[in-house]
């Protein structure tokens, strides 16, 4: 099986169809076709099934022959979803976002997961390709250490979607301490751009993973009937961490502003000593400027016009006002 699962494409897939396993309560399960899926019963082991909602046979079965209610079936194949929970008339909906792992792609572009679930039929829906449903599929046919009941399956679900933002988070941390310790006056250009694209990432994490963490609280607060305490305890867990992930975009955010404002400190205290120099030597060259400038006049009356040393006495007097002047810088304190 480890071929199949592994093989690009979704090869298990037919016709939106993207797999069906039957659990067999040992950690391990069985897939299933559509023909077996449209022939479950409740009587039979628990039935999970993961959709193409962009399918026309799968929104003709959600709506036609899944036996959910419209308003459940209307918010599985939403456009646009927003995490949330709520009990329906024969089940339990639950909308995640995930990160994006498909390659080329942004992670902070959130997928969303549709989940619902009434104790013995667990549907799952995506509408672009998300990792976590083939890695609870794995666990059930390659090692066999998957849930063993639809309770155990939901929560893995939440765990694992949950689980896979903290490499993404990681990263944003990473990269900030990158900056962080090598901020540069030469590259501060480029360091204020890519704190500004942190800064970005944080608010587009945030924006999904903010109202996950109050779904999460909403099903902990009153958990569907059929939820076992074992997976109430773990979706407690899962729930502490979206929490802790939310405190770690705030903090990563806050950090990011702090070391901007690290950067234009330095820029503005390197601007002064520059302005500063310039003053000093502003300051030096002006009497300097007056006199030659004084004495550069085309007119009669000139001192000394007619001396041969007059040159060489001018200098002298311009160095001892140079002399005099940085003395007076000296005790000033500017120099």
């Amino acid at each position: 099986m480890t071929d199949v699962l592994n093989s690009p494409g979704d090869p298990l897939e037919e016709d939106g169809l993207l797999f069906g396993c039957l659990l067999d309560g040992k950690g391990g399960a069985t897939i299933v076709n559509w023909r077996e899926v449209e022939a479950w019963s409740e009587t039979g082991p628990p039935l999970w099934i993961h959709l193409d909602r962009d399918s026309e046979r799968v929104q003709n079965w959600l709506k036609h022959e899944s036996t959910l209610t419209g308003p459940t079936v209307e918010a599985l194949l939403a456009e646009e979803t927003r995490p949330r929970v709520f009990r329906g008339k024969r089940g339990f909906v639950t909308i995640l976002r995930g990160v994006n792992t498909n390659p080329d792609e942004d992670p902070t572009d959130m997928i969303a997961m549709r989940m619902w679930s009434d104790g013995h039929r667990v549907i799952t829906i995506r509408q672009q390709r998300l990792l976590t449903p083939r890695d609870i599929l794995r666990q059930l046919m390659e090692t066999e250490t998957g849930p063993t009941t639809a309770s155990q399956l939901y929560e893995r679900l939440i765990h694992r979607i949950t689980e896979r933002m903290a490499e993404v988070l990681a990263s944003v941390d990473n990269r900030l301490f990158q900056i962080e310790e090598s901020i540069d006056i030469a590259l501060a250009s480029e360091q204020r751009r890519q704190l500004s694209v942190l800064r970005q990432e944080g608010a587009a994490l945030r924006r999904y993973i903010s109202p996950q963490k109050e779904a999460l609280t909403n099903i902990l607060i009153e958990p569907p009937a059929w939820f076992d305490d074992e997976s109430r305890l773990r979706l407690r867990e899962t729930t502490d961490r979206v929490v802790r992930y939310v405190e770690e975009i705030d903090a990563a955010r806050e950090r990011a502003m702090v070391i901007k404002d690290d950067i234009a400190n330095q820029l503005a205290e390197a601007t002064n000593k520059t302005l500063y120099i310039l003053a000093i030597i502003s300051g030096i060259f002006l009497p300097l400027s007056f006199f030659t400038g004084l004495l550069g006049i085309n007119i009669g009356g000139i001192p000394a016009a007619e001396n041969d040393n007059a040159f060489w006495i001018f200098c002298v007097l311009m160095l001892l006002v140079l002399a005099g002047e940085l003395a007076i810088f000296r005790r000033l304190g500017w120099l």
